[in-house]
């Protein structure tokens, strides 16, 4: 049971006569170092957190107390390493703050009444749905071919290693266009924590448009320092033997950006653009393994964004050509919601297009000289889009092709039904899909933020629930960083 939960007037009175006690020097770090990390800590709204955590505390046994000062002190952590002031080490925070009677009450708490490093770790699990608690075991066993296997190497540099199994996408759509849901979401409270804390708050200020959103989809490797041979728990043990690994969920992946193997996982997330503020914003992040393909990492993030976070009105997805795959656009299309997806020169020339009509590798038409035609317009009572002459009025006069008898040279319309991937409801190579198609970039800047801004990369972390929690809370200083630019812009 949670004994006692801090509100936030009671945190600014608590924090206003500890302000009292300070000296000069507290004084003077509070107002320049720690100035931007704790008003940003101010903007981080505890009293909706214990809406959602009460649940999952039993009315009976020993009382837990400290928690709001807990999750204030996991996000003044990362917000002090986004600015080099702490170490990444949430051992040495514990021990930090046992020292620093300032930095203990910008979390809400006296010096001598800090929460111990174990109630750190007691509610990372209270967040986390797996029903096996003796995974992480330090004398849990696993084969020494434990994750072992590699993917297949792509072909070409920069390539991302396919799926080992074809047809899961299709099966995953088809679940997905039937009402069912996929089971084993063992990230389903961190998703419903964080849309409560930072999500749901960021869309109440208008940092997040309820209507008419455009969404991005995007991946990301993220290394685990743990060993992929694991280690035999006894010296004299057999060199086959069964062996302890400490992250049993870590597998094996190829990360594209560096053209190598490497151990740990996928980050997997989606994410908004503020264009008046200039901001990115996390909507949804899951974990997932490895060697995991994106284009089922989207269909699962995007199932999990329906479920867990429903005040959403999605207009515009954005992805890169990973996801380029026909469940994936049959699925977008049946929710109404417009596809922006780079496209995956894998895939090939759609046999549905009548051979009297040359297209480039994007789907666009060509001109008897060769030539790009440029879209004219959607013809909505046949369901057509119309493509022009590069030249128009001009091609009697610039064209030599005698393609057609009018001005403006010959039109040629195109079906969507043809394919779906290349006749999109935006045509591709318009300004509009380039505009709307930018933003995009939003998820890799997002990366870079969790993984080098916030030092998730540089963490000694070890299991798929501690990563999945650090990068929640992360995700929720990313939050807080957009308010805190809000209200400064408003000053």
């Amino acid at each position: 049971m949670i004994k006692y939960w801090q509100s936030m007037h009671e945190y600014q009175c608590f924090l206003n006569n500890s302000k009292a006690r300070f000296d000069s020097s507290e004084r003077g770090r509070l107002h320049s170092e720690l100035w931007e990390p704790w008003q940003k800590l101010r903007l981080f709204d505890t009293d909706k957190a214990m809406d959602y955590l009460s649940a999952f505390y039993s009315p009976m046994g020993r009382p837990a107390i400290n928690q709001p000062q807990i999750l204030r002190s996991f996000v003044l952590f990362f917000l002090l390493v986004s600015k080099g002031l702490a170490s990444l080490s949430l051992t040495a925070w514990a021990a930090r703050l046992r020292q620093d009677r300032l930095l203990a009450a910008l979390i809400g708490c006296p010096p001598d009444r800090l929460p111990p490093l174990g109630s750190y770790y007691d509610l990372i699990d209270r967040l986390w749905v797996y029903p096996d608690t003796t995974r992480y075991s330090r004398h849990r066993l696993f084969p020494a071919s434990w994750n072992s296997r590699k993917p297949d190497r792509p072909k070409g540099k920069h390539q991302k290693a396919s799926e080992s199994r074809q047809s899961i996408v299709k099966c995953i759509a088809e679940r997905l266009l039937d009402g069912r849901s996929i089971p084993f979401n063992f990230e389903e409270r961190l998703q419903q924590f964080f849309y409560a804390v930072a999500v749901l708050p960021s869309m109440q200020q208008g940092l997040i448009p309820s209507d008419n959103l455009t969404v991005s989809g995007d991946g990301t490797a993220v290394h685990t320092h743990a060993s992929p041979r694991g280690h035999r728990l006894a010296p004299s043990s057999p060199e086959g033997s069964s062996r302890h690994y400490s992250d049993p969920d870590a597998s094996w992946g190829w990360d594209s950006d560096l053209d190598k193997y490497y151990y740990g996982y996928t980050l997997f997330h989606l994410s908004c653009h503020n264009s008046s503020l200039k901001i990115d914003l996390p909507l949804l992040l899951r974990f997932t393994s490895a060697k995991r393909h994106d284009s089922v990492n989207f269909l699962v993030a995007f199932h999990e964004l329906e479920k867990n976070m429903p005040g959403f009105s999605m207009k515009n997805m954005c992805l890169d050509s990973a996801m380029d795959n026909l469940p994936t656009y049959t699925l977008l299309k049946n929710r109404k919601i417009r596809a922006f997806i780079d496209l995956n020169s894998k895939c090939g020339h759609p046999k549905t297009i009548p051979d009297t009509i040359r297209i480039d590798k994007n789907g666009t038409p060509l001109c008897q000289a060769g030539l790009r035609m440029v879209p004219n317009g959607f013809d909505r009572n046949r369901g057509e889009l119309m493509w022009r002459c590069p030249y128009g009025k001009c091609h009697s006069d610039k064209c030599s092709c005698d393609c057609s008898q009018s001005k403006y040279g010959r039109v040629i319309k195109t079906k969507p039904e043809w394919s779906i991937r290349l006749y999109t409801e935006v045509p591709r190579g318009t300004e509009e899909y380039k505009e709307i198609y930018n933003q995009r970039t939003a998820t890799e800047r997002i990366n870079n933020r969790i993984l080098n801004d916030y030092g998730l990369h540089r963490m000694v972390l070890h299991g798929k629930p501690r990563y999945s929690f650090m990068t929640t809370i992360i995700a929720i200083c990313i939050h807080l960083d957009a308010r805190f630019k809000k209200r400064q812009n408003a000053e």
